[in-house]
């Protein structure tokens, strides 16, 4: 319908037909006709047959009869709107009518509004409003509601405790028809585990749709950092149609690990019963529940305070409970004899987690012996699918000093390492723990099953070589392939082995890289392998990649790989000395084809270590006026001016010659760029030209240990002695006046003496002042 305008020109024109002369028949007019009497327009109109999408055009025809009419038709008409199925106001006189009082409109556009258009026709003269029709769409396929219609995408979401995020649920229109607008609700349905997800947004607004369009809404949640890791559910309500998201919360917090320790493990007699002490410590954030301890006996060692299996109710985060264990050794022909110490414990999911670690038992004949440990710090939970990586951490300790440690972990058959595997370790101080990862992964050559990870410790103690051992294990699911599915699956390529050398690359300096390909499948070969070594990463002030290869591409080339073989390729690397000490990320991209021929593509990372090179320096050392046996002061300024900071730096002076007060001072850390101001104070024993050294101690951004020595020299005045004046001849003394003339020598002599006294005092006094300054300084 038109608005008050158009009702206005329509009472207008009633008033102006009110005058015309209406027909007695054709096209004559009979009488003059008033308001009441107006002839009526008469619409009629066949359906459309034609199969409608939204989108799609179609014609309408529309018979329209009036009695007595002193016009045609498209004069006697006012305006035509329709409405429905599709919406426009079409202009008569772009219209097609006939003689017979057809009209003809064509190429509508139907807009998916229901299944008729209604016509709307207002002509001269008309007392009870225009004249209208419908018009069936017969096979038109009209708009759905959004419940019928609209789906969410996901599944599930990943989502972090602790942290205010936004997701994006992706709504899309699975059905065949164009959906019309609608609501979407949110509410997180597990209110009670749930507390603690809190949605930022409860309604949005959903557009219209086309046939298999999708549209992103956002939505924000707060998630506190205590909410339980798992499953939570939110219900997202379309229109009152419900579909049920997934929010799976990782918390940020370490689930509950358990690490085993044990004390008296030593000094074993053969029959002997001994107690040990197994400490459980839980390493993670959250408790561990229903622990279980059980102490798997072998052909050497066995328990004999009954049951083999020990039971705890709950170990809190960050808690241990330590458990007795009577065993009794049958052979000390062995140094050592491993204890096998299997744990399970519900997780904060639920869920029950098992780990297996093992212990040493020393016998009578090593009571002197201390042997390093090994103690595995992390193990891949749950079941691992072919291509999986996984990770193993485990920690040395040494109570004494060792020295070529060769650390190496060892997997089964079929599980191949990603990173790392072997260790050489100089030098391991009394005391001093390491953590080591390895990174792995299964092919698939690997049936289902658990498998052990061998972690070996080789070096020389007491003159004697020993090896320690530890273990880790990790299941791996491979269904077993049906003939059918057999050779199905495209080949593999992953980084069966990588390394460099050294390990910590140098900035300024080349490396060689080593990286070995591997072909993962069973029984498929591939060929024509081509990968591109790529670092995005670029130096300080972007001054070009991190690493550039030396006399050679970053391209590698493979005609063939069988099933299982891997090939190894070698490089050397150029480190721009402006690279950032950090683990920096490289990108092997592969392309090569199977046996077919059909082109794959895969990408691989691992990470390379850089350390830039530390460098300190010394400022020109000064010392106040130096005499034999007087206090003086040393100034030095230590700079740090390498790329890196450095920490626990310990400054001493040595020499011969003279002692040293106040000599050590100790930086917890030493930035780069930054300076320190040392101060000591030197009392030389002899006179003459003097060597001394000013030697710091600190620790590298890789923890190793460093040394710097700066020398420096000091003339050395001989004091002046008592007895270095003659006595004067008699003859030139003055005359002997009275007594009380010769005491001024006295006076004089103690005022010069109370003068070096409070030049002393001044000097001890200014030097504990600009150490408590430092003190102040360090302390900011």
């Amino acid at each position: 319908m038109r608005g008050k305008s158009k009702f206005a020109s329509l009472l207008m024109a009633g008033v102006i037909a009110s005058a015309c002369i209406y027909p007695t028949g054709g096209n004559v007019w009979a009488a003059e006709v008033n308001q009441e009497t107006a002839p009526a327009l008469t619409l009629t109109a066949n359906e459309v047959t034609k199969t409608l999408e939204k989108g799609d055009t179609f014609n309408v025809y529309i018979k329209a009869v009036t009695a007595n009419t002193t016009k045609e038709l498209r004069d006697f008409i006012q305006y035509i709107e329709l409405s429905g199925g599709t919406t426009d106001s079409v202009d008569k006189k772009a219209v097609q009518m006939n003689g017979d009082g057809t009209i003809i409109i064509m190429d509508l556009v139907y807009n998916g509004n229901g299944k008729s258009v209604k016509a709307e026709i207002g002509y001269e003269g008309m007392n009870n409003g225009p004249a209208s029709v419908e018009i069936p769409l017969t096979n038109a396929s009209s708009a759905i509601s959004a419940s019928e219609g609209l789906t969410i995408a996901q599944s599930t979401i990943n989502v972090v405790a602790g942290e205010t995020q936004q997701i994006t649920l992706t709504v899309k229109n699975d059905s065949k028809a164009y959906v019309e607008s609608g609501k979407m609700k949110l509410k997180i349905k597990d209110s009670n585990s749930a507390k603690g997800i809190t949605l930022k947004k409860k309604e949005i607004s959903l557009s219209s749709m086309e046939k298999g369009e999708k549209k992103d809404y956002y939505v924000t949640l707060d998630i506190d950092k205590d909410i339980a890791r798992g499953m939570h559910e939110m219900v997202v309500d379309i229109e009152g149609k419900e579909h049920i998201i997934k929010l799976k919360v990782d918390s940020n917090f370490m689930p509950p690990a358990l690490e085993v320790a044990v004390s008296n493990t030593s000094a074993f007699e053969e029959n002997v019963a001994k107690s040990i002490q197994v400490a459980i410590k839980n390493v993670g954030h959250v408790a561990a529940k229903n622990v279980k301890l059980e102490i798997v006996p072998n052909e050497k060692v066995f328990v004999t305070d009954g049951s083999n299996v020990k039971y705890i109710e709950n170990i809190d985060s960050n808690k241990t409970q330590t458990v007795p264990v009577s065993l009794v050794v049958s052979d000390t022909s062995s140094f050592n004899l491993p204890v096998e110490m299997k744990l399970s414990y519900i997780d904060d999911l639920g869920e029950t987690q098992t780990s297996s670690q093992f212990i040493y038992l020393s016998t009578k004949g090593s009571v002197a012996q201390k042997e390093l440990e090994i103690l595995t710090t992390s193990e891949p939970q749950g079941l691992k699918k072919v291509g999986d990586n996984f990770r193993i951490g485990f920690k040395v300790t040494t109570p004494d000093e060792a020295k070529n440690v060769k650390i190496s972990v060892k997997s089964s058959e079929g599980i191949v390492s990603k990173s790392k595997s072997m260790f050489i370790e100089p030098k391991l101080a009394k005391g001093q723990t390491k953590n080591y990862t390895v990174d792995f992964v299964a092919t698939q050559g690997v049936v289902t099953g658990t498998y052990p990870i061998e972690i070996i410790a080789e070096y020389t103690l007491n003159g004697k070589e020993v090896a320690i051992k530890q273990y880790a294990t990790v299941s791996i699911d491979n269904p077993e392939e049906t003939e059918e599915e057999k050779g199905k699956g495209k080949p593999k390529v992953i980084v069966g082995t990588y390394s460099s050398n050294p390990v910590v690359v140098k900035a300024g300096e080349e490396f060689d890289l080593e990286i070995g390909f591997l072909n993962t499948h069973q029984n498929k070969t591939v060929k024509n392998l081509k990968a591109n070594l790529t670092i995005k990463e670029q130096g300080e002030n972007d001054t070009g990649s991190v690493f550039t290869p030396v006399n050679a591409s970053n391209t590698f080339f493979i005609s063939e790989l069988v099933p299982g073989q891997i090939d190894v390729k070698n490089i050397r690397l150029y480190t721009i000395p402006s690279a950032k000490p950090k683990t920096y990320d490289i990108t092997l991209e592969m392309e090569y084809e199977d046996e077919n021929g059909e082109a794959i593509t895969a990408t691989e990372h691992f990470g390379i270590p850089v350390e830039q090179v530390t460098k300190l320096e010394v400022a020109e050392v000064q010392i106040e006026y130096v005499e034999v046996g007087m206090p003086t002061e040393l100034t030095a300024t230590i700079y740090n001016t390498g790329k890196t900071s450095i920490s626990n730096v310990r400054i001493k002076t040595v020499g011969e010659g003279f002692e040293v007060q106040d000599n050590t001072m100790i930086i917890g850390a030493l930035e780069k760029g930054s300076s320190k101001t040392y101060m000591p104070t030197i009392i030389p024993l002899q006179g003459g030209a003097l060597t001394g050294q000013i030697e710091i101690e600190y620790e590298d951004v890789t923890g190793q240990l460093q040394t710097y020595s700066h020398e420096f020299q000091m003339d050395v005045m001989e004091s002046m002695p008592d007895e270095g004046l003659e006595p004067m001849p008699d003859d030139m003394l003055p005359p002997m006046e009275e007594e009380k003339s010769a005491k001024w020598p006295i006076l004089l002599g103690m005022v010069f003496g109370m003068g070096i006294a409070a030049g002393i005092t001044a000097f001890v006094m200014k030097k504990r002042q600009r150490k408590l300054e430092e003190m102040d300084l360090d302390e900011d």
